[in-house]
């Protein structure tokens, strides 16, 4: 039995750096191209190709390349027999038998995702041996798929104008990777996804884990650092930030260089993933901590030195009591010196107003209410969304109030935006539970 799914990413971080390479790559989906995310573990290929699957709203086939795979996991098989038994007595004295057997032809993923016109995405298909991924030529091409022969079955299928292929796959020089033929990258357009930003991957640990900012910055400030000084570039960091900052979020563990359970964590996940040995590499961790530990010390004298009034070279911000205490006390303290005076202008100072008790009472909470429903500007009809909001969100929202329900691709018809566009303006709204969807179509839920 093969199972269809539906393909709904949980949370995804869209952010410009995301939305550049989604853009593309949905294009060429549309265009009717297959595409292929080539880039090192822990990038989001697979996160993205099941994005843009969600994009395409169509049902998804997912399959993970394997070397123990053969051609018939990907088209199918033979799979057990079927008998069919007839005996014939009509004639007490004469019988005839019929026995006749029959294999049961199943068909796998891509048999399927051919016929149906589902959305492939094959994820790290270079795992697999190129020899198993030769029956994709046809279908990428000449949109036919080769079947062997039967009895029951026909030995070709037209692949469905709907279908659509994405690949991910890990580079080269990664343990388990196969080479790949000529002829299948000749019929794929390569996005080679790089190492997300540090900006990306704060916004990621911000949105997935959802922790503060800073402690954000903090955790993919150190693993880039560490990264640095080990010069890890097999694998991106992207996935040590995340291990570290659920497991700081989920057991309370402050996120602080000066935190010796946070210091444990970070030893256990990203001393693993540094291409030398431990003691060097834990060296360099340790200096990497103590880059921050200066840094953080610094920023806070900064702090209080901004906070402090500025005095003279030789004065201090408090008398000294002790030498006032000593002075004679015939003495007494010096007289002051005034100055002569210089001439002013005088220029009429207007009246003080005297306090009073009905001055210094505070208002109370009803005329505090009344006074912000005076300042309050009226909202117009259209100023419903709370701001930030994405470009294309208030005409969204706008259309949706006009036909209160709506297709996605009559929402791209009438506002002249792509997919891409449409779908990440609806699922902004979906957040704001502005609005709801309902099969395929999409709801107003506020008005």
């Amino acid at each position: 039995m093969t199972t269809i799914l539906r393909a709904s990413p949980r949370r995804f971080v869209s952010t410009p750096a995301v939305e550049r390479v989604a853009l593309r790559a949905l294009r060429y989906l549309q265009s009717g191209f297959s595409v292929h995310l080539r880039g090192q573990a822990g990038t989001g290929k697979t996160t993205l190709a099941l994005h843009l699957a969600d994009l395409l709203s169509r049902p998804l086939m997912l399959i993970f390349g394997d070397d123990e795979f053969k051609t018939s996991d990907l088209i199918g098989n033979q799979s057990g027999y079927t008998r069919r038994k007839v005996i014939d007595n009509f004639i007490h004295s004469v019988v005839k038998v019929e026995d006749e057997l029959r294999q049961n032809w199943v068909d796998s993923r891509l048999t399927l995702a051919c016929r149906e016109g589902f959305t492939l995405v094959y994820d790290e298909f270079n795992r697999s041996r190129p020899e198993v991924n030769n029956v994709l030529l046809s279908a990428l091409e000449e949109k036919l798929l080769v079947l062997p022969p039967s009895n029951n079955k026909s030995e070709y299928i037209r692949v469905h104008p709907q279908f659509r292929a994405i690949f991910t796959s890990n580079p080269k020089e990664y343990c388990g990777v196969h080479d790949t033929q000529d002829a299948l990258m000749d019929r794929l357009i390569t996005i080679d996804m790089p190492e997300p930003d540090e900006l990306t991957q704060q916004e990621i640990l911000v949105q997935k884990v959802e922790i503060d900012r800073p402690a954000a910055a903090l955790i993919v400030s150190i693993i880039h650092a560490f990264r640095l000084q080990t010069d890890t570039d097999k694998s991106s960091g992207l996935r040590s930030a995340l291990f570290i900052a659920k497991v700081c979020q989920e057991h309370q563990i402050d996120i602080s260089v000066d935190n010796p359970e946070f210091r444990d964590v970070c030893q256990d996940i990203l001393l693993s993933r540094a291409n030398l040995p431990l003691d060097a590499a834990n060296r360099l961790l340790w200096a990497v901590f103590e880059e921050f530990v200066v840094a953080e010390g610094e920023a806070i004298d900064e702090e209080i030195y901004m906070l402090v009034p500025l005095t003279g070279p030789n004065e201090s911000l408090e008398p000294d009591l002790a030498e006032l205490e000593e002075l004679p006390e015939s003495e007494g303290l010096p007289e002051p010196q005034l100055e002569a005076p210089t001439a002013v202008t005088e220029e009429p100072i207007a009246p003080i107003p005297m306090l009073t008790d009905s001055t210094l009472t505070p208002p109370s909470e009803a005329e505090l209410a009344a006074s912000e429903v005076e300042a309050a500007p009226e909202a117009a009809p259209d100023d419903l969304l709370p701001p930030p909001h994405l470009p294309h969100e208030q005409a969204v929202y706008s259309y949706l109030r006009q036909s209160h329900s709506a297709r996605v691709s009559e929402i791209e018809k009438a506002l002249g935006i792509n997919r891409f566009e449409a779908v990440n303006a609806i699922r902004t709204l979906s957040h704001k539970k502005l609005v709801t969807e309902r099969g395929d179509r999409i709801h107003l839920t506020a008005t």
